[in-house]
């Protein structure tokens, strides 16, 4: 890394994990939260952000119905360690039965140990929506369950799976989420029976749970292959929905019962029943 790099400080007005999100995709590079407010450092130019991330609140203050915006700084900053800062600044998390950490933490007696290095737009449990999927995994009875993670990202979902007696699968879309869900599987010391890249839609057989942690509208586009892939009975544990279109993806599984759902920051996560 060269002398010298560009910082920006943001500081949304709300939706913090969407603003993350963006950043991560936008700009290719490592982010870092703090309080209320997103940090993103990097040697190239960062000003073209600031007009990005304009429109972004646009078209999100269009979609939720209320106006988001954003104050920000960008400066120039000599050079520091700041990835050991960054590295510092991942604390484990604890969502019971499991116990999410990066390696350079200890393991936590009498919890589910799910070891997960951060990495880049992979999650590491941290965000509400992988929170809210670990907790309804770990309140499900999976030992001996055929278990499909469809976008799998970092893997996380099914390895807490597989820490549970499930037989798992993982896909998805993009080639480097599936090395980053291989690599951390192999981490956990768990052997999934499948993986592939693509989604739900390469699927065979029906299964006993399928989790998609993705956005809404795919959610959607993908309800046809999600409920095809459900045994009788079967669970699915959906997430990646923003408040405002929960019922559009509920109307999608009309035959299903909700049995859970649960809120965790902007984030709902839904647990159904296939009927």
């Amino acid at each position: 890394m060269g002398e010298f790099y560009h910082e920006l400080t943001l500081s949304p007005s709300s939706y913090l994990e969407l603003f993350s999100d963006f950043l991560l995709e936008a700009t290719g590079e490592g982010i870092e939260e703090e309080g209320n407010s997103i940090i993103v450092r990097s040697e190239q130019d960062l000003s073209w952000l600031i007009e990005a991330l304009q429109e972004f609140c646009q078209t999100l203050s269009a979609r939720v119905s209320e106006e988001v915006n954003f104050s920000h700084s960008l400066t120039w900053k000599r050079n520091e360690d700041w990835i050991e800062r960054y590295r510092q600044s991942i604390q484990p998390i604890e969502c019971a039965p499991f116990y999410v950490r990066p390696s350079w933490h200890p393991p936590k007696p009498d919890l589910i140990d799910l070891l997960i290095d951060p990495a880049l737009a992979f999650g590491s449990g941290h965000h509400g929506t992988t929170n809210g999927c670990l907790a309804c995994l770990g309140a499900l009875e999976l030992e001996g369950k055929r278990v499909l993670d469809v976008g799998c990202g970092s893997g996380i979902l099914a390895i807490a799976s597989a820490k549970k007696g499930a037989i798992v699968e993982m896909c998805d879309t993009d080639e480097l989420a599936v090395g980053e869900a291989l690599k951390n599987a192999s981490l956990n010391q768990v052997i999934a029976s499948k993986v592939w890249i693509g989604s739900v839609g390469d699927a065979e057989g029906e299964y006993d749970l399928i989790i998609a942690n993705i956005l809404a509208a795919i959610l959607i586009m993908l309800s046809p292959w999600l409920k095809e892939r459900l045994k009788p009975g079967a669970r699915l544990i959906l997430s990646g929905i923003l408040g405002p279109y929960k019922e559009d993806v509920l109307r999608k599984f009309g035959g299903f019962t909700l049995e859970k759902e649960l809120l965790c920051e902007e984030w709902v996560t839904l647990q159904l029943r296939k009927n």
